[in-house]
């Protein structure tokens, strides 16, 4: 099996400046970690379009989450030493990781760990992955999951060779 950086996703309250992580998926040599996140008090921003993509209310992260400060810690001691971690949106990764605390890693595209010829089949690849695995779209773990199976497949000799040998356009055929 290839051996890949740990991989996060967060859901979050909104897409606003205000917005909190309120669970977290983190994959680390093929293990799945799982949070749900209780909003420590200042954090009030709430999206409804956004509950309505994840499906989680802000009453069960107040009743059934973990604290904010007890996620971080955790989070902490897994990615110990880690200088990168991937995912698929590093901007608000990036910004819902400082939301628990001060990380010392950075956040890179996901798609920079699959060589370049397999790049462009990403989206159908991360697609399958959900559909084979029966994974859930907008659930942290599940998404994480779904891109370390993705950068997998990709990144496999068998598929780069194919992907070489493959027409990239209407021109080369």
């Amino acid at each position: 099996m290839i051996d890949l950086p740990p991989i996060l996703d967060f859901e979050a309250s909104s897409l606003s400046d205000g917005s909190y992580p309120i669970t977290a998926g983190l994959v680390i040599q093929g293990k799945v970690h799982y949070w749900v996140i209780k909003p420590q008090p200042d954090w009030v921003d709430w999206s409804l379009a956004s509950q309505a993509i994840h499906g989680i209310k802000r009453s069960e992260l107040m009743d059934f989450g973990m604290p904010a400060d007890e996620v971080y810690a955790q989070i902490g001691e897994l990615l110990n030493g880690v200088p990168v971690i991937y995912s698929d949106n590093p901007y608000w990764e990036s910004r819902w990781l400082c939301c628990l605390g001060k990380f010392n890693c950075e956040i890179l595209d996901i798609r920079e760990l699959i060589p370049v010829a397999t790049r462009q089949e990403w989206p159908t690849a991360l697609g399958q992955s959900f559909e084979v695995s029966r994974l859930i779209r907008h659930r942290a773990d599940h998404d994480a999951y779904a891109m370390f199976l993705t950068a997998i497949r990709l990144s496999s000799d068998t598929y780069t060779d194919e992907a070489r040998t493959r027409p990239q356009s209407k021109r080369e055929l």
